[in-house]
């Protein structure tokens, strides 16, 4: 933000050299901003930090978490929330056993906390286990990104997330609902959460506290190790495909709760969709600069997306892809986590009905990485995508055959998925682009592919 609009309490950050002994060193707020900027979960890294602010410091147990306000030079400015351990230096009190107990031991006892100006508050859900004891175990996971996770005795996750956004997370939105008013075993149960409320009357989701799945393991590199060492995985994806299958049908549960009700969808939905496909597929021509695209076929028309209108939206997971899955018993089941979609989105997007199929063509997309990022042949490569696709889809559409959320003919389920497996090509071209372009030709060729899918579609129809 200018200098001229910053707020008196934000101070600009301006690079400093550490303080020589007998020196002071740099104030907080610089040394703040140098840290966040080196952070994974960090996630402007392609901007300047030019002010930081703490709105507020709520003390637990003997460390002080911190709700920091970033400005950032595009006049933007985001929340993240920092643990702080006691003394001069910055240490995350993320790493300090203690602090995470004194998180945890809020949402059992559904506590509350005061800081300068607002108040964190612990709530307890129906998977919480007592169980645990007094002082349970504590590791932090390795690998995070836009969210740290602390398990708890290895029964609890602890899910906390840096960037703090005004309104209800749908990671525990949707948690809860799977949790409390559906049969759906396939996803952790919600035990908890710990929620901020910065006193103006408002709230913000903190942190979400779930079983945790002992065993099980990243989808992704589980699914890159198996094709590896030679094997197809085949029956695995299958039943991940019947897992996404019973997921959407769980979401689309009758419900009285607006958030969660299905609704039918109309031409106007439909027209909407259609233009932010369209929009995508320009950002996604611009981002590949010399490299041509090809033509895309009407994606609003009976030919795309025009066979939902009467159909239901529901909620759905939003970011799905192997990554979101774990792997249990060697792949003979899959459990499907982390539902706050798109961690950059508005959280308003992200809780927006739209057809689930969204879902289906994010791992489509998924397998597609997988596929290029295995050591195969050409054409094993090619072969092994076909078969992996065929198995994922025939087991989806067997788990929900009838719902009123998916086309009720095969070609029509086929272009619905095809317009949004192009859509999400397009975005993984502009996100390739931008931050790994020497992965840019993946989605490049899955955008020709369902292009060409859909052109085939096309004329069938």
């Amino acid at each position: 933000m200018p200098l001229s609009d910053m707020r008196p309490d934000m101070a600009p950050h301006t690079p400093q050299r550490s303080g020589q002994p007998g020196e002071p060193g740099p104030p907080l707020d610089t040394r703040l901003a140098d840290w966040l900027s080196t952070r994974r979960w960090f996630a402007a890294k392609t901007r300047r930090i030019v002010a930081t602010a703490v709105d507020d410091r709520v003390r637990v147990g003997g460390a002080t978490l911190c709700v920091v306000r970033v400005g950032l030079d595009d006049d933007s400015d985001d929340r993240y929330v920092v643990a702080l351990g006691p003394g001069p230096d910055i240490v995350d009190a993320l790493d300090d056993a203690e602090f995470c107990r004194a998180l945890l031991s809020l949402v059992a006892r559904g506590g509350a906390l005061r800081g300068e100006r607002g108040t964190l508050t612990g709530r307890r859900g129906r998977a919480f286990v007592d169980a645990l004891g007094a002082v349970p175990a504590v590791r932090r996971l390795a690998g995070e990104q836009s969210n740290t996770s602390v398990v708890f005795g290895e029964a609890l996750i602890m899910k906390l997330f840096r960037r703090l956004a005004d309104g209800l997370n749908p990671g525990l939105e949707i948690a809860r609902f799977l949790t409390e008013h559906t049969s759906f075993d396939g996803t952790p149960r919600l035990a908890g959460a710990l929620e901020y409320h910065p006193g103006d009357g408002g709230s913000a989701t903190l942190a979400v506290l779930q079983e945790f799945v002992a065993g099980g393991r990243d989808g992704w590199t589980w699914m890159l190790e198996r094709l590896a060492g030679g094997e197809r995985a085949l029956d695995a994806l299958t039943r991940l495909g019947e897992r996404t299958g019973e997921l959407h049908m769980a979401l689309a549960t009758p419900s009285a709760d607006p958030a969660f009700g299905a609704e039918p969808i109309t031409p106007a939905d439909v027209a909407g969709w259609a233009e932010g496909v369209r929009r995508q597929i320009a950002a996604a021509r611009e981002a590949a600069r010399e490299r041509v695209l090809p033509d895309v076929p009407d994606v609003g028309g009976p030919a795309g997306l025009g066979a939902l209108v009467g159909r239901v939206k529901t909620r759905h997971h939003g970011d799905f892809h192997l990554g979101q899955t774990l792997a249990v018993a060697d792949g003979r089941d899959f459990a499907i986590i982390d539902f706050e979609g798109e961690p950059l989105r508005p959280l308003e997007e992200r809780r927006r009905k739209h057809t689930p199929l969204r879902d289906v063509a994010g791992m489509l997309r998924s397998i597609g990485y997988a596929a290029a990022s295995a050591r195969l042949a050409a054409s094993e490569r090619r072969r092994w995508e076909t078969d992996a696709r065929a198995a994922y889809l025939t087991a989806y559409r067997a788990a929900t055959a009838g719902a009123r959320f998916v086309p009720e003919s095969d070609d029509a389920f086929a272009r619905a998925v095809a317009v949004l497996e192009v859509e999400k090509a397009a975005y993984e071209i502009v996100y390739e682009a931008n931050n790994r372009p020497d992965w840019v030709e993946i989605p490049l060729a899955g955008f020709v592919s369902a292009t060409a899918s859909l052109g085939r579609s096309a004329g069938a129809a």
